[in-house]
């Protein structure tokens, strides 16, 4: 299985929320922002997001997180720099016992554009 195939796996499983959606119930959502700490520091984040890189999210996070008050059902929406990652990352929170993912549709870049 390629990187190409493993990438289109996630995004069959993660659906995604258009920035449109997701502004008009933002509040509603644990918004996880999985790019690199770097990348959120020359580019900005979307309000109120937190950052957990890809790499840490299966360390990081547990649908029993009673620190983060999270629980299975608990509305998750992820997002990246423009929506690869995020479907990854979507991906290993089903694969951990969360059920209600949704992947920001264009990632940070398309924020950008819709918010402007």
């Amino acid at each position: 299985m390629t990187l190409k195939d493993l990438i289109a796996e996630a995004h069959s499983l993660v659906p995604k929320i258009s920035c449109a959606s997701f502004a008009e119930n933002s509040a509603e959502y644990f918004l996880i922002d999985v790019r690199e700490g770097t990348e959120v520091q020359e580019t900005g984040s979307i309000p109120n997001s937190i950052n957990i890189p890809r790499g840490l999210i299966e360390m990081k996070l547990s649908p029993s997180n009673d620190a983060q008050d999270l629980n299975a059902d608990t509305p998750i929406v992820v997002y990246c720099g423009g929506g690869s990652r995020a479907a990854l990352a979507g991906k290993t929170l089903l694969e951990i016992g969360f059920k209600n993912i949704q992947n920001l549709e264009g990632g940070f870049r398309g924020w950008k554009e819709f918010s402007n």
